[in-house]
């Protein structure tokens, strides 16, 4: 689901608060918040500061709000239905092993699916506030089983299936947070040893030749 409407279903239930004197809606609001969250972190998050962005009185901010701490709540809330909801969504009904791993490695490169800025800024605005760092470790929680899920499901007892799920999941949040940065043709270049790595297992040939090319060949931009 493409952010705007992804945002705009985030806002939806609140939205019966706005009316025609507001020419913004609380989708709007919510994807300039996500914006500044993301550029600036959440001290930067303030109405004013928003308003100003929007070209608007902070007075029309309250058509759509109750205050601060609602807009902050609707900021979760995109960040739990992106970023959770890729993951778990990547690694769902899996017809196999190789295919949910793949799913997964799409859901962590493409930003349509898993926007990797918006999970750090969380991560520093949870370093400021217990509520944001208690959603942020069941967050944590609710993905690693998710993918141990998966492992689980093709041959993975206990707690192997848990820990080589946390090795994966640590290994991609901490490849973000290092600010790693190669290109698609070197990432994917690595495939098979990811791979193996993450499973110990190694992966059909002709499968890992079709990820590479479809990735390869305008799948996704390089990052």
């Amino acid at each position: 689901m493409p952010d705007s409407a992804l945002i705009a279903k985030v806002a939806e239930p609140a939205e019966d608060q706005a009316t025609s004197q507001s020419r913004l809606s609380r989708a709007d609001w919510l994807s300039a918040a996500i914006e500044l969250l993301i550029d600036e972190g959440i001290d930067a998050v303030r109405i004013t500061r928003l308003a100003d962005n929007l070209s608007v009185s902070r007075g029309s901010f309250y058509w759509h709000f109750k205050d601060r701490d609602d807009l902050l709540a609707g900021l979760m809330g995109f960040w739990r239905e992106k970023n959770t909801a890729a993951v778990v969504k990547a690694v769902e009904g899996a017809p196999s092993l190789e295919e949910g791993i793949l799913a997964l490695f799409d859901a962590w490169t493409d930003p349509e699916h898993f926007d990797p800025r918006l999970d750090l800024a969380v991560r520093d605005w949870a370093r400021r506030s217990e509520d944001v760092r208690a959603a942020l470790e069941q967050a944590d929680a609710d993905r690693v089983r998710a993918i141990a899920r998966l492992y689980s499901q093709f041959g993975f007892e206990g707690t192997a299936a848990f820990i080589r799920a946390r090795v994966i999941y640590f290994a991609q949040v901490g490849y973000y947070a290092l600010g790693i940065e190669e290109p698609m043709t070197e990432r994917v270049g690595y495939l098979e040893a990811y791979y193996e790595s993450f499973t110990g297992r190694q992966i059909d040939g002709a499968t890992a030749d079709a990820y590479r090319k479809r990735h390869l060949e305008g799948g996704f931009e390089e990052k």
